[in-house]
């Protein structure tokens, strides 16, 4: 299911699978293997690498199929957001500490609804 709607926004946005792989700093066997359903459980780091280069959110790549009809595009990014990511930056932050930030609130969120 993964890689059927991995495959399928590739096309819709006119990408081979080379353009991707390279876009996305991931070996092209490792996307053809996802897009074949070889490999159907990638890492949230590797669905962020594909949801990014694709212009959307790991949520819609992850989503059941009937639960949304359209795709879901990454917000724009107001004034207050940018400010605060260009303060995480001049501290250090780089963008794998974002991405480790951003899956520990998740679990952290996951973790809170589970005992509620």
């Amino acid at each position: 299911m993964i890689g059927e709607k991995i495959k399928n926004l590739r096309l819709k946005q006119g990408y081979s699978m080379t353009r991707l792989a390279e876009e996305a700093h991931i070996s092209k066997s490792y996307l053809c293997h996802l897009e074949k359903g070889i490999n159907s459980n990638p890492s949230l780091k590797m669905l962020d690498k594909i949801a990014s280069s694709l212009h959307t959110t790991i949520d819609y790549l992850i989503e059941p199929e009937n639960s949304s009809e359209t795709v879901p595009l990454k917000p724009n990014l107001n004034k207050e957001w940018l400010q605060l990511i260009e303060q995480a930056i001049q501290d250090g932050m780089t963008r794998e500490d974002f991405i480790e930030f951003q899956c520990y609130l998740k679990f952290r969120k996951k973790l809170a609804s589970s005992i509620n």
